[in-house]
């Protein structure tokens, strides 16, 4: 996996080794006379330590320097099996695990040349999910990207894909959506609902506005009435006369009937 410099084996005061046990995880455990090592077996195979039956303490801790290396690609690589990962990702990810950071920009260097890690493909892979499988607009996807340190132009570049018709379509489909599930609330209210939804999902004004035209056929009257009747029951147990009519108004005033 790693290109790094193979143990050189020294002259010094060499600790025999006795045995060797298979771990999980593609590891070794390796028995010494003094002590016990557990390394990456690619890490054993790779210097020949089913051959070599000795260690000096210099080979020993440049084995346990490379082999922490091959530790965080491992670790990367089960990150990676979910799904595509940004470099920004991929660091904090690592970072959280606690390894230095000299041994995680090692790896994320092995990723990007591997193109296991791919800012330019990770962006296109977002973008067309949100776009198929969320409401999310451009602008909430343009600033979900830059949080992970990605160049804008990139963004930008395939945003492109994201058409002013598809945002419409989308739009649209949310208005009917909305108009449907709130057939208490009034068209003043409602409009003022699915315009501050659609801004935070992150479309234009523009896009949202073209879309409205989609709430002239809803009619406050029924609505208007059954609300004015449920006022009526509620609050003629406490008023009466002129300051229950003032009260009913000012409720349905507020819900946004006048």
């Amino acid at each position: 996996i790693f290109n790094f410099f193979f143990i050189s084996y020294d002259r010094g005061e060499r600790m025999k080794i006795n045995s060797y046990k298979k771990l999980k995880n593609g590891q070794y455990k390796i028995i010494l006379s003094d002590r016990e090592l557990v390394l990456h077996e690619d890490l054993i195979l790779k210097n020949n330590l089913l051959i070599t039956k000795e260690l000096s303490e210099e080979q020993i801790g440049h084995l346990e320097d490379e082999n922490k290396k091959y530790l965080i690609y491992d670790e990367a690589l089960k990150y990676l099996k979910s799904k595509l990962r940004s470099k920004q990702e991929m660091y904090q990810y690592l970072e959280k695990k606690e390894y230095d950071k000299k041994s995680i920009d090692t790896v994320i260097h092995m990723l990007i040349k591997q193109k296991y890690l791919d800012d330019d493909l990770y962006v296109q892979a977002y973008i067309n999910d949100k776009m198929h499988f969320t409401n999310d607009g451009p602008y909430k996807i343009l600033k979900s990207l830059k949080q992970q340190n990605i160049d804008k132009k990139t963004i930008d570049q395939h945003l492109k894909s994201f058409s002013i018709e598809l945002q419409k379509e989308k739009v649209e489909k949310f208005v009917k959506k909305a108009i449907k599930t709130n057939r208490n609330k009034s068209k003043k209210n409602l409009k003022q609902k699915i315009i501050y939804n659609l801004s935070n999902l992150g479309y234009s004004m523009d896009v949202i506005q073209s879309c409205l035209y989609l709430l002239e056929d809803v009619s406050d009257e029924n609505i208007k009435k059954k609300e004015q009747e449920k006022l009526y029951a509620k609050l003629s147990k406490k008023y009466s006369g002129s300051e229950l009519e003032y009260k009913i108004k000012q409720k349905m005033i507020q819900k946004g009937f006048y």
